[in-house]
């Protein structure tokens, strides 16, 4: 089963704080003959409404109409029990604002909800509200998020000693006990005989281990975001990247390394894993690279042993579960289909394992 997006994620949990609100989200790339990512349930002690889901990357005042018009278009071939449902991350008020004057129902990852059918009608402000974490936001560490990694890229390491789940972690024994005991309090991990456990449900697993990467593990392993000097075009640097990837022991990820395993995608940026105690400022000078917020290139520093891909030797492509994640932050349609081969070609097979 494909998992959910972070931002569904996130906004799905705002919704659920609600009272008397239940969701159930079936995650499917295509309905009928248009593109979508997904059918959400909303359910009340009354009604049941069936949305459409499409996520968009974070809107802005200038990219809102081309989204507006494809949702209109979207709009055209529902049927009467179907409606669509905007997911992003952050809105500006701004934006918010001009959603309702078109009655554009939306929900976001801050907490701004819009739901306006015949059933009900939910208005809130994400300024309005008090945003509080959960119980399972404290207890998902970013230590955590790495066990759960390497729990991820090889579930039959939990039969394994945890000094080896250890180093692939990168944490001490003492977090790993600790992250498995977590993850096993807050049902992603069942007890077995002894002290073994088995991880309850792959895909949620997944799905919590994305969202903690995107909110809390990437932050700290981000160095920063470059761009080649000289104003060169990502085509034209992209096997000089493959070539220091080579020298520097670089993992290649992102869209540059969902490219190499789908052969899909024509990548437009690429993120560099690189190891821990590499000088980042070698390679940038290597690659001509200067600091740029809105760069192609992403650097972020490797954790534990196990960030390669070892399955894939062509190549020093970063795990696939790493390149997925990275895709989710861009969801644009351009990125979702490839998210979808990447998922089905390397990561189901994890799944299938379990069962």
């Amino acid at each position: 089963m494909q998992p959910k997006h972070p931002w569904l994620q996130k906004c799905l949990q705002h919704l659920e704080e609600l009272p008397q609100i239940k969701t159930t989200a079936t995650i499917e790339p295509f309905l009928g003959e248009i593109l979508a990512d997904g059918l959400l349930t909303i359910s009340t002690p009354y009604h049941e409404i069936k949305y459409v889901v499409e996520i968009k990357s974070p809107l802005t005042l200038e990219t809102l109409d081309s989204t507006l018009d494809y949702l209109n278009h979207l709009k055209e071939h529902l049927n009467d029990s179907q409606r669509p449902l905007l997911v992003t991350d952050t809105l500006s008020d701004a934006v918010v604002n001009e959603l309702l004057d078109k009655n554009i129902e939306f929900l976001d990852t801050t907490g701004n909800i819009y739901l306006n059918n015949s059933y009900f009608y939910i208005l809130l402000r994400s300024n309005s509200i008090q945003n509080k974490k959960s119980s399972s936001a404290a207890k998902i560490t970013p230590s955590t998020l790495k066990v759960a990694y390497a729990l991820l890229q090889n579930p039959s390491i939990l039969k394994k000693d945890l000094q080896i789940i250890a180093e692939v972690a990168g944490v001490d024994v003492k977090t790993v006990k600790r992250s498995l005991t977590s993850l096993y309090e807050l049902n992603y991990l069942q007890r077995q005989s002894g002290r073994e456990y088995r991880i309850e449900n792959f895909t949620k697993l997944l799905e919590r281990w994305e969202m903690g990467y995107i909110e809390n593990l990437r932050s700290e392993l981000l160095i920063d975001t470059f761009t080649p000097i000289g104003n060169l075009k990502f085509s034209d640097i992209s096997n000089k990247l493959l070539e220091s990837a080579k020298t520097h022991s670089i993992l290649i990820g992102g869209e540059l390394g969902a490219a190499l395993l789908t052969e899909y995608l024509q990548p437009i940026s690429a993120v560099l894993h690189i190891p821990q105690q590499e000088n980042y400022r070698i390679i940038t000078t290597q690659l001509r690279l200067k600091p740029d917020p809105r760069g192609s290139i992403t650097i972020l520093r490797q954790f534990g042993t196990q960030n390669n891909y070892k399955d894939y030797e062509y190549k020093p492509v970063v795990n696939p579960l790493l390149i997925h994640a990275e895709l989710a932050l861009n969801p644009d349609e351009r990125l979702k289909e490839t998210a979808n081969r990447l998922y089905n070609q390397y990561i189901y097979k994890k799944e299938k394992s379990l069962i």
